[in-house]
């Protein structure tokens, strides 16, 4: 069985995925033993066909976790993906596929590749968009309803606004809420107060510091981030969504230097809040410069996932080769 989870909000993506893995070691695998999981920078064609169709252990099925196949455009990993699909569709395989994708915007979606429009055709294939908009209030007023969180409208629109719409800072502000009133409703005085907005001071001090060549200061505002405790997971997060939203606005400015917050907003799918609060900031880097910034971001996550080296090292590395 095939299984396609993609889209463009990571929380979505990753709620459906466990709700995928629990769901099959549950009735499949309760040792939990026969679930692969496999990044795409690891996975070459000889070990994908091995684990399709190896023999799972004490186990019906295994279940085989791609992740990020869809990320590269690169001529080797599209020829990796014309040999999955060929021998997916040629071969019966007893084990579960499953094909694991986040994006940037839809706009990365690879519509055209042979082995997305296969798995996009599969009848377990799931598109997890960002809600937008008025759907945004409808999602998190049917996500406060399941939580049995009580909240006004007014403190849901602060809420968006101070995160942006990222579903994963607004469910553990919400989890945060529920405890702090006890079960009380959730007033905009609450958020106001309790809510860190996603795009915090700091965040846009170290923008100021790395486009100003300002070596010192980002190194004082990266240790100062670390020693008051923030996980240097978490510090990466914040940093690589600020300077992908600026590479987003960035990319819209050198097309049309006069669009509007509220077009520029519509068109990149985030909050014109948000846009508002970047807008300045993506002017001090050139396209050039935040390209090269984001690519360093993604091997930093790499290379603190797996222990490498340590965090410290890693955001020092990255604050001196860009200042």
């Amino acid at each position: 069985m095939i299984f396609h989870i993609y889209g463009t909000d990571i929380y979505l993506c990753r709620e459906k995925l466990k709700e995928l893995e629990t769901g099959f070691i549950t009735k499949k695998d309760k040792s939990g033993l026969n679930v692969v999981r496999i990044f795409a920078d690891s996975l070459d064609y000889d070990r994908f066909t091995q684990e399709s169709l190896t023999t799972p252990f004490l186990s019906e099925k295994k279940l085989i976790i791609i992740s990020g196949i869809m990320s590269e455009m690169s001529p080797a990993r599209k020829k990796l993906r014309d040999q999955i699909v060929n021998f997916i569709k040629t071969r019966k395989i007893e084990n579960n596929l499953l094909f694991f994708d986040v994006f940037d915007d839809t706009k990365k979606i690879p519509q055209k590749d042979l082995l997305f429009n296969y798995l996009k055709q599969q009848k377990y294939s799931w598109e997890c968009n960002s809600p937008k908009g008025r759907n945004l209030s409808i999602w998190i007023n049917q996500y406060c309803q399941t939580k049995k969180i009580k909240i006004e409208d007014l403190a849901i629109t602060e809420l968006i606004n101070l995160t942006g719409g990222d579903l994963t800072q607004i469910t553990l502000e919400l989890a945060k809420l529920k405890a702090y009133k006890n079960g009380k409703l959730i007033e905009l005085a609450d958020i106001k107060n309790l809510v860190k907005a996603k795009f915090d001071d700091d965040i846009f001090k170290l923008t100021d510091a790395l486009a100003a060549k300002n070596k010192k200061l980002a190194l004082k505002l990266i240790s100062d981030q670390l020693l008051s405790g923030n996980q240097p997971l978490a510090l990466l997060a914040s940093i690589s969504w600020q300077f992908k939203t600026l590479l987003k606005i960035k990319s819209e400015l050198e097309k049309n230097p006069k669009i509007t917050t509220n077009t520029l907003a519509t068109k990149i799918e985030i909050h014109p809040y948000v846009v508002q609060k970047n807008i300045v900031n993506a002017k001090n880097f050139n396209l050039k410069q935040l390209i090269n910034i984001n690519n360093q971001l993604i091997e930093t996550e790499k290379q603190l996932k797996s222990g490498i080296k340590n965090p410290e090292l890693l955001f020092d590395l990255l604050i001196t080769k860009n200042c």
